[in-house]
């Protein structure tokens, strides 16, 4: 590391002078190469630290330091001091490199013995005194001042205009930052960063992008990649004006997880809803629908069933319908954030009536609003109900009173087969986590249903019809029609396999060869609620299986290259939606920004299966459209933004606040032009601006709905960004450690947390190093993907990096044969041998010769 001290005397300073003078470490400016700036030490505020490790590549650096008061004059002599720890460790390494996993491993060296100061001003080295090189500078520093003048020039005027859009929330530091300025200019226009004062802090021209054909607007892009001080700005276009106010912070959305989850208690049907446990008491009620326990169904259908048991449930949306297959995704996305990473939504954490009770809160509440799901399959045995509703639309404000009223108005709907996989997808699913937590009674009746459902739909082709046992289209409640069943059944078969492989179930192999023998087997597309193959593969990859290591290589391409078009649609794009237009037939659409939030959730596997930070800066570029760099320059998300969206078709939100109110955290439907069907989205306006206006919830169905499937993705990727992707961008000042991500051991893991560059291209700078998350597998002399910083004696354990050489490349590993045999070691000294080399201590340098000769700058010593 590198220690700055002063002293005023000019040459006649003496060692002692300088002591007590130390130059505080501001910031790591990261001059060359692509490394993560490496973070203060709050115990040591005198060390800037340096990126690379011993040997590494990275020669030239520049940091920020600050002067002790009183140090001025025309004769201030600086001293600089260069700590190694190549033959001891200084005190406090440890504890600084263990507390910062976005670190490349090879940035120091453990196992040495600490360094015990003070050290000799000679440098002499020993075990226990590192290295050091000294130089000094005779500088003239000029007392405190006025702040001079700004070098990027005069502000521009700073009125606010809605052509100039931000993240209204903010950054975090390491991110990268795009704003989008619309102007029919053809030229780049002048940008600015101002602070709150209006001083100039960065500035720059806009690249133009041009037409944007999904809006129809004429933008430029101004990246301001490199602002990451911690401050409120405002992005200023010269003769356009200003953005809103946006925040470069260590974290950006740390109460979003919390509110997009509360959301589903806010919605739960069959129980009174209590204050204590809503984020706003003004919502709390008693039941919606407590006589679901009983619901018939509707006539022309099943006339000799049972009433059904659809007690304990989420209103679907604004509405209070239940829908089978709508529900299934919305219920596989919670769970599958909890499958993915076994801390989220721990228990206590959503303060739902069941907190306490020892299980994930998230498990929880899916638990209560899943129940309806296995009282959809009929008492006749036949294929599952696809919805329940009322036979009329409720009127848009209510009274707890008259909407329970209209219980004897409520029916079960006619059947179809993808409601029917619906069933067993979900309570097989809902199954295997409950078997995991013990809780073996309650798993049996959820596995029971997952099973019955699975026998009823197999061999079964019926799509839901409106016409038949309904009160007609779309009367009462949606019909979410599916006329494709290949998908549904892929997708139930993997929830089947991989629970039947965890409770050693004897049907295991047949659920297995359904699934293996669809053509949806391994793949992954755009998913929702009617396409549901990437959610069955998502699965196979969250969950431990005993699928082929071909098999697995299978899903994590494909994971891959899904991701990878979701990327350069968001570099094609003239804001950043990760929807490609062209792919949508020139439409957004209905639920557009659900489909974009799930698209995150796919970067997020790519970055969990290559450990690039890329795809974390993606998801969060994709945070950046919904939050107000988009065609509509508002932050479809409540409450989020000085212009966020106020009122969504909700009758219960509407009823209680009117639109003077509203819950955060919920996210509107998006723009919507692929059908229209309401009162209130603009017809004949271009896909990216077909989304209507403020106070219009009532009668905005079709672009401003909220809805269970749309809030769930919400809540896996702000969760995801603030556990996942804030440490890795070092959020938390730096000294917040990213959670593990838990993985079972059957499937591969490969990923490090690193911070990204400070300018990521459409292909990574650099790549993290990436670290098995246990001890790599030997393949006893087959070339396979290996890390050098483990001595290349093992493969990684992404079957995905081991695939090919490239591939490997991606992963920052080296594709050879493996183990690597030991035959020299690096010396940085002369005279002797390796007999007292420990090659693990510096496993990055000691295997290979053109690794020691090369960025390690030793010299090879043969065994």
């Amino acid at each position: 590391h590198m220690e700055i001290r002063a002293c005023n005397k000019g040459s006649a300073c003496t060692p002692a002078d300088f002591e007590g003078n130390e130059l505080t470490f501001v910031k790591d400016v990261v001059y060359e190469g692509n490394h993560p700036a490496m973070p203060k030490d709050p115990n040591y505020p005198y060390r800037g630290m340096y990126a690379g490790g011993q040997g590494g590549s990275i020669k030239w650096f520049e940091f920020e330091y600050e002067l002790p008061q009183g140090i001025y004059g025309d004769h201030v002599m600086l001293q600089w001091k260069y700590i190694t720890a190549n033959s001891c460790s200084p005190p406090g390494y440890s504890e600084y490199f263990s507390n910062k996993p976005f670190l490349p491993s090879s940035y120091w060296t453990p196992g040495l013995s600490e360094c015990i100061p003070p050290y000799p001003n000679s440098g002499q080295r020993s075990s226990v005194w590192p290295e050091i090189f000294f130089n000094c500078a005779e500088v003239k520093i000029l007392p405190s001042a006025p702040v001079v003048p700004t070098p990027h020039g005069r502000s521009y005027p700073a009125n606010k205009s809605e052509f100039v859009r931000v993240n209204q929330v903010g950054y975090l530091r390491f991110a990268t930052k795009v704003g989008v300025i619309v102007d029919s200019s053809t030229s780049p226009i002048g940008w600015q960063i101002q602070n709150h004062s209006g001083s100039v802090v960065l500035s720059g021209v806009t690249t133009v992008y041009g037409d944007d054909a999904a809006s129809g607007d004429h933008v430029h892009k101004a990246d301001f990649t490199a602002l990451n001080e911690l401050g409120a700005y405002r992005l200023v276009a010269e003769g356009i004006g200003s953005s809103f106010e946006f925040n470069i912070a260590t974290s950006l959305y740390p109460d979003l997880p919390h509110e997009a989850m509360n959301y589903f208690y806010f919605h739960r049907m069959g129980e009174d809803i209590l204050a204590e446990h809503l984020i706003d008491g003004r919502y709390a009620r008693t039941a919606l629908h407590p006589g679901d326990s009983s619901v018939p169904p509707y006539n022309g259908w099943c006339e000799s069933c049972a009433n059904f048991d659809l007690k304990g449930s989420w209103a679907d949306a604004g509405d209070f319908g239940i829908y089978t297959v709508n529900h299934a995704i919305s219920a596989w996305t919670l769970l599958n954030l909890n499958e993915m990473f076994p801390e989220a939504f721990q228990d206590g954490s959503l303060n739902i009536p069941e907190s306490g009770n020892g299980f994930a809160d998230v498990l929880d509440e899916v638990d209560y609003g899943s129940r309806f799901v296995r009282g959809m399959l009929p008492s006749d045995g036949g294929l599952a109900s696809h919805k329940a509703h009322n036979h009329a639309w409720s009127a848009f404000s209510i009274t707890i009173e008259g909407e329970n009223a209209a219980q004897n108005s409520r029916s079960a709907m006619g059947p179809s087969t993808p409601a029917t996989y619906a069933v067993a997808r979900v309570n097989g699913q809902l199954a295997r986590m409950w078997y995991a937590q013990g809780h073996d009674s309650h798993a049996d009746v959820l596995w029971s249903a997952a099973v019955d459902a699975w026998n009823r739909a197999y061999g079964t082709n019926q799509v839901y019809s409106a016409s038949v046992a309904s009160p007609g289209s779309a009367v009462g409640g949606g019909d979410y029609s599916d006329g494709q069943i290949g998908d549904d059944l892929y997708a139930a078969a993997c929830e089947m396999y991989l629970t039947a492989l965890a409770i050693g179930d004897s049907g295991m192999q047949t659920y297995k060869d359904a699934m293996r023998g669809s053509i949806f087997f391994t793949k992954i597309d755009q998913w929702d609620w009617a396409t549901v193959t990437g959610a069955g593969t998502l699965s196979l990859f969250a969950v431990a299986n005993d699928l082929t290591s071909e098999d697995k290589i299978a899903i994590e391409t494909n994971i891959v290259s899904f991701a990878n078009s979701i990327k350069d649609s968001i570099d094609s794009e003239g804001y950043p939606s990760n929807l490609d237009f062209q792919e949508f037939g020139g439409k957004y659409p209905w639920g557009s920004n659900s489909f974009i939030m799930n698209r995150a959730i796919a970067l997020a596997y790519a970055y969990e299966v290559t450990g690039d930070v890329m795809y974390q800066d993606y998801i969060l570029r994709t945070l950046d459209y919904v939050m107000g760099v988009n065609a509509m320059h508002i932050s479809y998300v409540t409450g989020y933004g000085d212009k966020s969206e106020t009122d969504t078709h909700d009758r219960w939100a509407w009823t209680v606040g009117q639109g003077s109110f509203w819950p955060r955290g919920w996210l509107s439907g998006g723009p919507n032009n692929e059908l229209i069907n309401d009162y209130a989205t603009p017809p004949g306006v271009t896909a990216a601006k077909s989304y209507a206006g403020p106070g219009t919830a009532p009668h905005a169905w079709g672009s401003k709905e909220n809805t269970v499937n749309w809030n769930a993705p919400l809540a896996w990727v702000a969760w995801y960004v603030e556990n996942k992707i804030v440490p890795n961008f070092e959020g938390c000042d730096g000294n917040c450690a990213s959670k593990p991500t838990l993985k079972p051991t059957t499937k591969s893991t490969t990923k490090q947390s690193t911070k990204p560059t400070l300018n990521p291209t459409t292909k990574p700078t650099f790549k993290p190093t990436t670290k098995p998350t246990s001890k790599p597998v030997s393949t006893g002399g087959s070339p396979c993907c290996a890390d050098r910083n483990a001595g290349y004696q093992a493969c990684m354990r992404s079957d995905w990096c081991n695939m090919s050489s490239t591939n490997c490349g991606n992963c920052n590993g080296y594709y050879i044969t493996v183990p690597l045999e030991i035959t020299g070691c690096c010396k940085w000294w002369s005279g002797g041998d390796c007999s007292n080399v420990v090659h693990s201590s510096n496993p990055g340098c000691h295997y290979r010769k053109s690794d020691c000769e090369g960025s390690c700058g030793g010299t090879w010593s043969p065994l």
